[in-house]
């Protein structure tokens, strides 16, 4: 049987977790001179608690011997899919915990993405487990192109302080009251996929989108937020989908998009 790892970015908790039988690595979230493990250490509302109030937390990958421990649990041939390598050092730790400790049944899957996408990436793998490692990461390189997301933030100020924008970019977004929406490109990149003036024409762009998009029904869609679950649920409402998961956004990602953030992910049909 097929044995699936992946880690704490994918929004599953400790009770999806065991039930679905798969094996979750922590990233580390730092505030200060504080370190904690995501869902182990640190749960999400204290997080985004602590977020709120203007502490700046920076994130770190798991160690190369935190994924040795984790591959030597076992010697079932195993998966491991991880938050894009575009986005984390955390692909390269895994794969040099493969080549150090000669784990010859262990493939490291990147999966170019992260959130609920890596989600559904690894729900996909779990309805596989009578195959190969190899066999289900063909399986993966099928529908990763078909995964969506799409995320409105309020404010470009983590974008910022991440690296991922200019401060001159930032000060006049804050100025015009501009909300960018992001979406993670195929090679796993967080790209600029427009903006919006407002959090109200912000919200309408999320619903238009996914009122037109062709979603494969064989998949379910997630729904986004970080402390924000008025919007997310007024999305929710207007694409007809009330009873839809919604998911909050893990600690690692939310450190770098900051507060009040809504979006969704979904597979589109072939």
């Amino acid at each position: 049987m097929l044995r699936i790892i992946t880690d704490s970015s994918a929004e599953f908790d400790e009770n999806e977790a065991e039930a679905l039988g798969i094996r979750i690595v922590p990233l580390t979230v730092i505030f200060g001179s504080e370190a904690y493990r995501e869902g182990v250490d640190l749960k999400k509302d204290v997080f985004y608690q602590r977020l709120i109030a203007g502490e700046m937390p920076h994130t770190s990958l798991p160690s190369t011997e935190e994924f040795q421990a984790a591959f030597a649990e076992s010697t079932e041939p195993t998966i491991v899919i991880l938050i894009a390598s575009e986005l984390s050092g955390t692909v390269n730790s895994a794969r040099l915990a493969v080549q150090e400790g000669g784990f010859s049944n262990v493939l490291v899957y990147d999966s170019r993405c992260t959130t609920c996408m890596l989600r559904l990436l690894v729900e996909e793998a779990c309805r596989h487990r009578e195959k190969s490692p190899q066999e289900v990461a063909a399986i993966l390189d099928e529908l990763r192109p078909r995964l969506r997301l799409l995320a409105y933030l309020d404010t470009l100020e983590y974008l910022y302080k991440g690296g991922r924008i200019k401060k001159s970019v930032a000060i006049v977004g804050e100025v015009l009251g501009i909300k960018p929406l992001v979406t993670i490109a195929e090679s796993g990149a967080v790209v600029m996929a427009g903006k919006a003036h407002g959090r109200k024409k912000a919200l309408k762009v999320l619903v238009d989108t996914l009122n037109a998009a062709k979603v494969d029904p064989d998949y379910p869609v997630y729904y986004l937020q970080t402390n924000a679950e008025e919007y997310a649920r007024s999305v929710m409402a207007q694409t007809g989908r009330e009873d839809a998961a919604l998911c909050r956004i893990n600690c690692a990602v939310g450190a770098h998009i900051g507060p009040d953030a809504a979006g969704f992910v979904y597979v589109e049909k072939k």
